[in-house]
């Protein structure tokens, strides 16, 4: 089981990761040689976006149990 903290870490490895390839991405755009290479690297960029979702819908609901016990 994953507790917040390291939920919360592994969301900012995530966007670092995105961020690298993004800037990858931007560099070797209009490269006709890497047009393969752009589309895999979309691609994962996509694949790490929908698992930065699910981290943050995880997340949210992790903090709203706790408001939840604390109020009881």
């Amino acid at each position: 089981m994953v507790n917040g903290l390291q939920l919360l870490d592994l969301l900012r490895e995530t966007e670092n990761k995105m961020l690298h390839l993004h800037r990858a991405i931007d560099r070797i755009t209009n490269e006709p040689d890497f047009k393969e290479s752009v589309s895999v690297l979309t691609e994962v960029v996509r694949d790490y976006q929908m698992q930065l979702d699910k981290m943050k819908q995880a997340l949210g609901k992790i903090e709203i149990g706790q408001q939840h016990s604390t109020q009881q």
